[in-house]
């Protein structure tokens, strides 16, 4: 009885196998993601702002690794991608969901210090205008009209953007160091990004310990909310 068991077990692990293999990204035309290099070579235009917006792993034994990325471009709307990852970019970057991990400006130049989503468009005077309030002297961030769509792709219309918060952005780029807000306002504790890109919170972690209950569950989960 013992022995039939383990060769039960042992043959939905084969199973499972096969069907990783058969659903392999490279199969189904998935690009892979080994570092910020081949990032910026599978990403292409400018100016670009690439958020992270979700991160899933499959497998049971043999593990992969994937990103889900909005890209929000400066001159033409968004486009989401699912990548495969490798892990140790996956690791690099689990903290950053809901971070612009990948900015290029409108000169090609590319710039990967984890920031808001859309840093790369503050301060731009082609996509806005920096304004005074006459109250208190605070001046704040305001994208011209014909790019009042970029904010709502990009998670931070009901965010005031002032020019204390530019400046932290330009600090975090000299200084290669991640920025998620003077309150932590993004990244994976951040409430704009769980208001704003939720399925990373809203997924269920499956039961890796339930081998059958897991592979009925592997077909079921994927990057979009239901």
């Amino acid at each position: 009885m013992n022995a039939n068991k383990v060769i039960i077990y042992v043959s939905l692990i084969f199973l499972y196998l096969g069907l990783s293999k058969s659903l392999s990204p490279s199969e189904l035309g998935i690009s892979y993601v080994n570092n910020q290099k081949s990032l910026s070579e599978i990403v292409r235009g400018q100016p670009l702002s690439v958020v992270l917006v979700d991160v899933h792993s499959t497998g049971f034994i043999i593990k992969t690794y994937y990103h889900k990325y909005r890209i929000v471009y400066g001159f033409q709307t968004y486009e989401e991608l699912i990548v495969r990852v490798s892990r140790n970019f996956m690791q690099k970057n689990m903290n950053n969901i809901g971070l612009s991990i990948m900015n290029r400006n409108n000169d090609g130049e590319v710039n990967f210090t984890p920031l808001p989503p859309g840093s790369v468009f503050i301060g731009d005077t082609r996509f806005g205008r920096w304004v005074r309030n006459k109250n208190n002297d605070e001046v704040k961030w305001i994208f011209h009209h014909a790019y009042r769509f970029l904010p709502k792709y990009l998670g931070i219309q009901d965010f005031k953007i002032t020019f204390k918060f530019f400046e932290e952005i330009s600090q975090s780029i000299s200084n290669n160091k991640a920025f998620y807000g003077f309150n932590d306002e993004f990244g994976n504790k951040g409430e704009i990004t769980k208001k704003y890109f939720p399925s990373f919170f809203k997924k269920k972690k499956a039961n890796t310990d339930d081998l059958k209950l897991y592979m009925k569950n592997y077909f079921k989960r994927n990057f979009f909310s239901r």
